[in-house]
């Protein structure tokens, strides 16, 4: 049978309940509650005046803010291990491709995957440090923080190189899938009458649309990973006074990092629906 190239419509109600089944749909959902209260915190800042108001929503929002920060943190306690799962997953895939020696691990993929889970596990001792278990010293959390943050943008930047070749990839799949279908289109007329010619058609719409929601995945990875790589590098750079001067900026930065992210497990979400239903 042909693959349907139509989009389903979904409940809001079955995409909420499949977007917080897993985690990483609740951590982004946490991800966007925080940078919205931080972008609130900073407009109120800036545009309302001093009373016991304005000063009774700023303790609110830095404290909500706070929590879900915290609440990240433990809720991504042994995120870690499925890093190190990416990355056996992807020296074992460079073997079977005939790669030996440095070359399997010498890859963007298998990089993002050991820095990302280096940055996962360093915010396991931050989070900790914060809670007051272990690593009490304020000097010790400043430094978990900024080797962690150190792992975070190394990662972006191996996380931008695989977009680029996910990106690639599908441009190379939607020019094929179109070749082929005006080669199709322009065919004989009674060829185009049977059956099979018209599911061919449908396939390769099919193969495009795919295509290009693929390509329009990857810059939105491109630019949610630049946006949080640049938040970032404030805390990965250890020289005293460096911090970007734009505060309003910064909290645009971080609302629209975590926007793109939300907005990439909500397509997730409904995909999962799609192959549910099908």
């Amino acid at each position: 049978m042909p693959r349907d190239a139509s989009p389903r419509a979904y409940d809001a109600l079955d995409v909420a309940v499949t977007l917080l089944k897993k985690r990483e749909g609740i951590d982004k959902t946490l991800k966007l509650a925080r940078y919205a209260a931080l972008f609130a915190l900073g407009e109120a800042k800036a545009r309302a005046r001093p009373s016991a108001e304005s000063s009774e929503f700023v303790r609110a929002t830095t404290a909500l803010e706070r929590s879900i920060g915290d609440a990240r943190r433990a809720y991504r306690l042994g995120k870690f291990l499925g890093n190190v799962r990416d990355f056996r997953d992807e020296v074992r895939e460079n073997e079977g491709a005939g790669k030996r020696g440095r070359a399997r691990w010498l890859t963007a993929a298998a990089a993002c995957a050991a820095l990302e889970g280096a940055y996962y596990f360093i915010e396991q001792g931050v989070w900790l440090s914060k809670a007051g278990v272990a690593m009490r010293r304020r000097s010790t959390l400043e430094r978990l923080v900024r080797w962690s943050a150190r792992a975070e943008v190394a990662s972006y930047a191996f996380s931008i190189a695989c977009s680029r070749e996910d990106w690639l990839e599908a441009d190379a799949a939607a020019r094929a899938a179109r070749a082929r279908l005006r080669d199709v289109e322009t065919a004989k007329a009674s060829a185009l009458e049977r059956g099979d010619d018209e599911d061919v058609v449908i396939s390769l719409t099919a193969d495009v649309n795919e295509a290009e929601k693929a390509k329009r995945k990857a810059v939105l990875a491109i630019c949610q990973d630049v946006a949080d790589g640049v938040l970032s590098f404030e805390d990965a750079v250890d020289v005293a006074g460096f911090e970007i001067p734009n505060e309003r900026l910064v909290n645009f930065l971080g609302l629209l990092a975590a926007a793109l992210d939300f907005h990439g497990k909500l397509d997730d979400a409904i995909e999962s629906l799609d192959e549910s239903s099908r």
